[in-house]
């Protein structure tokens, strides 16, 4: 079953929060350890992701090729990975 902008956002607001990796169709995945560093656009089409290491730093994803979200167990903080 496809990821919608909903489940997402229901990631960010769940109290208290669970930081979890997003896996995309292309293999590659970012972590969300922080519910700030991350937002769903208001047409819940795409997902920004931001980088913990440079806030400078963010990516667009297309919430259409997400096809996982899986919490994140107590590992080193990162922001992407390839």
């Amino acid at each position: 079953m496809p990821v919608t902008g909903e489940q997402i956002r229901e990631h960010l607001r769940v109290m208290p929060f669970r930081p979890f990796r997003i896996s995309l169709a292309d293999q590659r995945t970012f972590e969300v350890r922080h519910p700030d560093f991350a937002m769903v656009v208001p047409n819940r089409r795409h997902l920004i992701v931001f980088s913990m290491e440079n806030l400078e730093s963010w990516c667009m994803i297309d919430v259409g090729l997400i096809v996982s979200l899986e919490p994140i167990d107590d590992q080193p903080m990162s922001s992407q990975a390839a």
